[in-house]
């Protein structure tokens, strides 16, 4: 009997009969995650629960939807990072929402959103194929507008133990006014986890955020203050496609009527989860 047959043996005998497993490894994976070329398809589930009280009576509403929206990035990347699209193929509200904000998400078909995405994964430059449509109060609550749909990483990509914190600030325009959110949000690459065709990096963020803004709501201007926290938890697979996540954002703000010396409080709670579709 040969070394490596008395070897085999002796294993065999040591495992009642099979020879001991090695240590299970996991495979190689990229020292950093960065994004590159790709073409996903997500289902998007976002409910915003909104509790405001007028006049000492509490109002309460809930928004709910599922999005169905398929992201391409496109390469080479220039100094403006890669050319982008995302299409919102369709919008589907939950049941129990108002019938005349249900009727305004299904009008929304095939609108596309056309843009670059940056090296740490910012969404810019967005042109909506119907601007018009992009801009109702229903849909533009619950779409967002892309800008931070990816999570946001280091320029050299995101390493496992990596520490990051973002200074972002993102003003819109929608229901007559402009609202500008500035947030301070830390991150951190947590794990490496496996998922149906490899491995995936976890991404987890807290954030803390202000909110200002003005309007004009049937001619009567009206201001908008608050604060809120948001926590997000993201995955992204080796090869640098976003695999989706969770995320929770609480605001608590200030509605002031200046006209009709009113201040009304409004709490918004927005609840997301994003999956890839096959």
């Amino acid at each position: 009997m040969t070394l490596g047959r008395a070897a085999l043996a002796l294993g065999w005998l040591a495992g009642g009969g099979h020879p001991s497993p090695g240590p299970v490894r996991r495979p190689p994976v990229p020292e950093a995650v960065r994004y590159g070329p790709c073409a996903v398809r997500y289902v998007i589930h976002r409910d915003l629960h909104i509790a405001q009280s007028f006049g000492g009576h509490p109002q309460v509403q809930t928004l709910g939807a599922r999005v169905f929206v398929s992201a391409t990035i496109v390469g080479p990347a220039d100094s403006a990072g890669y050319a982008a699209t995302f299409t919102v193929d369709s919008m589907l509200p939950d049941s129990g929402m108002p019938p005349q904000v249900a009727e305004s998400l299904t009008k929304v078909h095939a609108l596309v959103l056309a843009g670059r995405i940056g090296r740490r994964g910012e969404f810019r430059g967005t042109q909506a194929s119907d601007s018009l449509l992009a801009a109702v109060p229903a849909p533009a609550a619950l779409l967002g507008s892309f800008r931070d749909f990816l999570p946001r990483i280091p320029s050299e990509g995101a390493q496992l133990g990596g520490n990051w914190t973002d200074t972002l600030a993102l003003t819109v325009r929608t229901g007559g006014a402009e609202v500008t959110r500035r947030a301070v949000v830390a991150s951190k690459a947590t794990a490496w986890e496996p998922h149906a065709n490899g491995w995936s990096l976890r991404i987890d963020t807290q954030g803390t955020y202000t909110v200002a803004g003005s309007g004009a709501n049937n001619g009567q201007p009206f201001t908008v203050t608050g604060t809120g926290v948001t926590a997000t938890r993201a995955m992204l697979a080796d090869d640098g496609r976003f695999l989706g996540g969770e995320s929770r954002d609480s605001t608590d703000l200030t509605v002031t009527l200046p006209v009709q010396s009113l201040t009304i409080p409004v709490t918004q709670i927005l609840h997301s989860t994003v999956a890839v579709l096959p």
